[in-house]
């Protein structure tokens, strides 16, 4: 990596840097983005790129520390070139290595023989005179003399402080460079890419879509904290969330239950129980009594005491093999434990002895002495011993907690109670007694006997009711006391079919919300908020009197689904997002379904281009719907335009599927659009469209109008592009989020939605769809079809 900065540099920076930069390409995200194989970026690249002196003051100077690793790397350098000069200077003579010859033979000689330490003197000093003073008598072997020793002491101290440096650049290098090259890295590989880095599907885990339901991938949202003030508000009752389906009520209702809406969660008795779509009240009813009970059981870690109706038994041939396989299994562990022990028993008892010998008469005198102490400071110090013995008692009183003793008895009654209520709503219990009375004589006997039974009863609705309240009230007042709430959460309740279904439920059960202390959390249809918003205009319905409030959820907004997929797909990009957030119309259900569509269409081509992707998914949607209308359009008519209308389609299938997705094919896309154009589905002449494929047809065009529309924005290159020029803050109708709402307004209106649609395209300039190029078929009917395509344009 040659670059003109690092002569400014300390020496030992450089190796160090260009490591930290060969860490941060092993980094997933970047080696992702290098996996794809795009040209412009490759390994070589990003270090050319790194090589660069901005780059390298840039990364070097982001981190504060790096000023003092500088410093000591810049003094080891100063003391390399003294080392270095100083060596230089020396001369090769015979007194150092005779000095090292005689300690070593000095030192051999006491190792074998064990010479006294003034023989050794005795016998080897003289060479060393000798040599010292044929030394010494030069003044240049005086002088190069000093230079080997100060030579010898710059090597140790550079040894020592380049050893210290160096394990401090490698921490910081490998450490601390590291995370701040990382987004540096990150900057200068979309450079490298271009503007269109972000049309690159680079998602490098699919966990969170593949555990969709774990809490740890939920986010909070401002919906949240609206309910967390609603129910902050109430001292008990019930509040129903609304809105579209897969717009996650059921996760909003399961954190307001389990205590998740704030920032700190809180401590909650909940019961969560799921609405059947056939269903009779007192059975719900039941059901949700039960549930309660098995569910305050197991919060004191209790199980339900059930009767084992029939009990099964091992088979007897199997009991042999168990015991020889068992008695095996204890003789190897036996023999094993018995060997180790008989090998190492000699080491044992020689520890067991010297802890013994070593610990006892400390322990002893420890006792000894702790025992005088103590008998000195009671006798000398009788009111401060008195006062640490009580206060040390009132600790212990108060650990023990004697009130809990008092308080815990309605707990262990209403545990026990739970057990009852188990038993008594699961089984039908019966008790019989039996009398007999009898004597004999030789002619005459006389008997008397007497037999009576009873049997329990299942609870009447009002009875049910009123045992379910009275042990819900008694679960409150107990938990209350340690500042618990109570909530029970019924969730699908939109899944009972039709409006009116769900308020006979509302109206049948709307006995039970009243409870003081308790919360029921309710999951309903938008038809059931809308009619509790319109309470009193001009009646009121049953939805006023069973409900405290209604919590209306929204679609969420792009900024929102970001935030979603950022944390479930890292390395979801920005158009991506936008992709499926059109496609789901921000409902989180649809939003992570649509993007397991994509990544495993992702997966299955091998194109992480959006453009290929997007061209891929939509297609398949178009394909999907034409499937379902053609079947539907062929089921209620059977006239030839009809015939012809349904072939047309089986073509235009067929066309979508055996087109290559990875190029563009703007004849198919207009024959979409084309088709989503047409103002009404084909009929037998004279006739007019109505009844359900009129309606259906509506629905279907409008929604290949959405598919050409998103074809035309994510299917074409340079989207990064067209996005900067379309869109901002005074482009409102142009705003990527109106796809969504398009999607969602298809449900209330496909003429609404078709609207939306208009204003979006012409304010990114897209073309109005143009006829597709028919290429005329020999035969008699080829005039007349002619004249009907130009008929209909």
């Amino acid at each position: 990596m040659p670059s003109g900065i690092w002569h400014l540099e300390p020496r030992r920076i450089r190796p160090w840097y260009e490591r930290a930069v060969t860490a941060s390409t092993e980094h997933p995200e970047i080696r992702a983005y290098l996996d794809l194989d795009r040209p412009q970026v490759t390994d070589e690249h990003l270090r050319q790129a790194f090589d660069q002196p901005r780059i390298i003051s840039e990364v070097l100077r982001a981190d504060p520390s790096y000023f003092d690793l500088r410093r000591r790397a810049a003094r080891i350098d100063s003391l390399r070139q003294s080392l270095i000069e100083s060596r230089e200077r020396c001369r090769i003579t015979p007194f150092l290595s005779l000095v090292f010859l005689v300690a070593l033979v000095y030192w051999l000689a006491d190792a074998v023989v064990g010479m006294p330490w003034w023989v050794g003197v005795t016998v080897l000093i003289w060479p060393l005179g000798y040599c010292g003073i044929k030394e010494f008598r030069n003044a240049d072997n005086r002088n190069n003399f000093v230079n080997q020793m100060q030579t010898a002491v710059y090597g140790v101290l550079w040894a020592a402080r380049a050893a210290d440096a160096e394990v401090r650049l490698g921490w910081w290098a490998l450490v601390k460079l590291k995370k701040t090259m990382d987004p540096i890295m990150r900057r200068e590989m979309t450079a490298l890419l271009g503007p269109d880095h972000e049309s690159l599907l680079v998602a490098r885990s699919h966990d969170g879509l593949i555990d969709a339901g774990n809490s740890r991938y939920w986010i909070s949202t401002q919906v949240e904290a609206t309910l967390q003030r609603k129910l902050d508000q109430m001292s008990g009752g019930a509040i129903a969330i609304c809105g579209p389906r897969g717009v996650g009520k059921s996760t909003l209702l399961k954190k307001a239950c389990q205590g998740r809406l704030g920032p700190f969660p809180e401590l909650h008795f909940h019961t969560i129980v799921q609405t059947p779509a056939n269903y009779r009240p007192e059975e719900f009813l039941l059901s949700l009594f039960q549930s309660v009970c098995r569910d305050y059981l197991a919060l004191y870690g209790r199980r339900p005491r059930t009767p084992f109706l029939f009990r099964s038994r091992a088979r007897t041939a199997h009991r042999p093999r168990r015991l020889y396989y068992s008695a095996r299994r204890w003789a190897q562990l036996l023999a094993g434990l018995g060997l180790v022990g008989l090998a190492i028993q000699r080491e044992v008892r020689n520890l067991v002895d010297a802890v013994y010998q070593s610990a006892h008469p400390a322990a002893v005198g420890w006792a000894v002495g702790l025992r005088e102490w103590t008998l000195t400071a009671w006798q000398e110090h009788p009111v401060i011993s008195r006062l640490v013995l009580l206060a040390v008692g009132a600790l212990l009183v108060w650990w023990a907690d004697p009130r809990s003793w008092l308080t815990g008895r309605p707990v262990r009654r209403l545990v026990h109670d739970c057990h009852n209520y188990l038993n008594l709503l699961q089984h039908i219990q019966s008790v019989g007694t039996s009398t007999s009375l009898g004597a004999s004589a030789r002619a005459l006997t006389l008997g008397f006997g007497r037999t009576s039974g009873s049997s329990s009863r299942t609870f009447t609705y009002p009875e049910l009711v009123w045992e379910f309240r009275s042990l819900l009230s008694r679960i409150s007042a107990i938990e209350r006391q340690d500042n618990w709430k109570v909530f029970v959460g019924i969730d699908e309740l939109d899944r009972l079919g039709s409006s009116e279904q769900a308020r006979a439920f509302l109206a049948e059960i709307k006995a039970i919300f009243d409870v003081p202390r308790v919360y029921f959390v309710l999951s309903v249809s938008e038809d059931i908020g809308s009619a509790f918003i319109r309470r009193g205009l001009p009646t009121r319905d049953v939805t006023d009197s069973s409900l405290e409030d209604v919590l209306v959820i929204e679609a969420r907004t792009l900024e929102e689904s970001r935030a979603l997929l950022q944390i479930r797909v890292p390395g979801f990009t920005d158009p991506f997002v936008a992709l499926v957030h059109a496609l789901s119309g921000g409902l989180p259900r649809d939003l992570i379904r649509y993007t397991r569509k994509v990544t495993e269409t992702h997966r299955r081509t091998r194109q992480p281009v959006l453009a290929a992707l997007a061209r891929e998914v939509l297609w398949e949607e178009a394909a999907q719907a034409l499937a379902g209308f053609r079947a539907l359009l062929a089921r209620h008519d059977d006239s030839a335009a009809t015939a012809q209308t349904v072939h047309d389609l089986h073509t235009l299938i067929t066309l979508i599927r055996e087109a290559d997705s990875s190029r563009a094919n703007p004849e198919l896309d207009q024959r979409i659009l084309h088709l989503a154009h047409a103002v009404h589905p084909p009929h037998a002449e004279g006739t007019d469209p109505v009844g359900e494929p009129a309606q259906r047809w509506e629905e279907f065009s409008c929604y290949l109008y959405f598919i050409g529309t998103l074809l035309e924005v994510f299917a074409r290159p340079n989207f990064a592009a067209r996005k900067a020029a379309y869109t901002g803050p005074d482009k409102t109708p142009a705003d990527l989020q109106r796809l969504a709402e398009a999607r969602l307004e298809m449900t209330v209106s496909p003429h609404s939605a078709r609207k939306i649609l208009e204003q979006f395209r012409v304010h990114w300039a897209l073309r109005p769809a143009a006829l597709p190029r028919i290429v005329p078929q020999p035969g008699p009917d080829t005039e007349p079809r002619r004249s009907a395509v130009r008929g209909r344009s």
